[in-house]
């Protein structure tokens, strides 16, 4: 327990980030519509945020390396909390995109100083079962976080300043902490050469993970609030939830299967979900109870949210041993750039007479290619020999450190 109590006012920190987080989500789509912008307009305010997140990536390392942890995180939080204020103070579209981009920078600043201090403060026996504990927190927090603004309207600056206040609030847990931060981490840029490296059925992962999850949640508050209008904070916090604990029931299960039998078979069973969900949503729109299409964001969340750790897993098998690093932030980046494109394909297609329904209709493409070629790879290649297939550990799509864990799960615990 005493390994848990060290790193809690860290793990605190994110799950606060994260709550912020969930409720730009779900507010900053249905306050862009309310302007007039289109969905199209929305999906590239979306975009830009993950732009701002992948530049954010690739210095974050050098920033915490020249000013420390706790100032690199502190001066991000400063900035996010700065930005989602000003959007309560300027409901412009293109302002929104700007402060969105540094945002995007901003946060991935504040996840790289956090997770490479809970990496560091924790013993390398321990670490896959912290760090399992951190990403199963931080999916509460991002599904927590919309719970407080269900009776919000779109023109409403409250769910600004909730969003504001908790992002101020990420600041107090890692700066009142007594811990002494870690060494200072060594010149080591995110490696692009790791992408040519990627495993092919994880390179798919990756590339779906990003255009077609981070798709579907730019439009997602659109789409609920065309099946309820009076009522669109509520039923786009709902959908959003719901999409969320789908998720986060379903990722740790998938990946103790994974540990039993090939990893590519469990992603095309997530990939099945997914599909499936997708179709139903896309067929049933309107024409069910919300209710029901509650339990069908769920069942996305359950297939879509889950599948990219398992991929990750999937990599560090088929790679060396001092590879994996850099693997992973190939993976990283094919999941930033399509979390770029993603927003902007579902923006176009939500624009057309297909509408926000034909979003799922679109992304259901990206995933029944993910469970054709995963199932194509399992088929034609030998399954990975059971000396070289490590114990699942779960990523995030957005953690810029997490690289680390894997390798670690590569090496011998003597090596402490």
């Amino acid at each position: 327990m005493t390994v848990y109590r060290n790193v809690a006012s860290l793990i605190l920190a994110v799950m606060l980030l994260q709550a912020a987080s969930g409720i730009l989500s779900v507010s900053t789509p249905l306050a862009l519509n309310y302007m007039g912008a289109s969905s199209l307009g929305v999906g590239m305010v979306a975009a830009v945020f993950s732009a701002g997140f992948m530049i954010g990536a690739w210095f974050a390392p050098d920033i915490v390396r020249q000013i420390g942890h706790i100032r690199a995180y502190s001066a991000a939080a400063a900035i996010y909390a700065s930005g989602i204020l000003a959007m309560g103070l300027a409901f412009d579209p293109v302002a929104w995109g700007i402060f969105r981009l540094f945002q995007g920078a901003a946060s991935a600043v504040m996840f790289t100083s956090a997770e490479s201090w809970i990496a560091d403060s924790t013993p390398r026996s321990k670490r896959g079962g912290v760090m399992g504990l951190y990403q199963l927190m931080l999916k509460v927090a991002l599904s927590c976080g919309p719970l407080l603004i269900v009776e919000h309207s779109a023109e409403d600056i409250r769910p600004f300043i909730w969003a504001g206040l908790l992002m101020t609030l990420a600041l107090v847990p890692l700066c009142a902490t007594r811990r002494a931060q870690p060494m200072l981490p060594d010149r080591e840029a995110l490696s692009l050469a790791g992408i040519f490296k990627i495993p092919p059925a994880a390179l798919v992962g990756s590339i779906v993970a990003g255009v077609c999850n981070t798709g579907v949640t730019s439009q997602l508050p659109l789409y609920a609030k065309d099946l309820q209008p009076g009522a669109a904070g509520a039923s786009a916090a709902t959908l959003y939830i719901a999409a969320m604990l789908g998720g986060t029931v379903t990722q740790w299960p998938a990946g103790l299967i994974s540990d039993r039998v090939d990893r590519r078979f469990v992603v095309a069973g997530l990939a099945a979900i997914a599909l499936g969900a997708c179709i139903a949503l896309y067929m049933t729109a309107g024409q069910v109870s919300f209710s029901i299409t509650v339990m069908l964001s769920a069942l996305w969340g359950a297939g879509a949210l889950s599948f990219y750790s398992v991929s990750a897993s999937h990599a560090t098998d088929r790679t060396e041993s001092g590879q994996i690093t850099q693997v992973m932030s190939g993976m990283l980046f094919i999941w930033a750039g399509g979390s770029v494109l993603g927003p902007l394909i579902t923006g176009v297609v939500a624009d057309t007479q297909a509408g926000q329904p034909g979003v799922f209709a679109a992304v259901a493409i990206g995933y029944f290619a993910l469970m054709t070629a995963n199932l194509w790879r399992l088929f034609i290649k030998d399954r990975p020999e059971a000396a070289h297939r490590q114990p699942f550990v779960p990523v995030s799509s957005t953690s810029v450190v997490q690289a680390k864990v894997a390798d670690d799960a590569e090496r011998p615990a003597s090596a402490d």
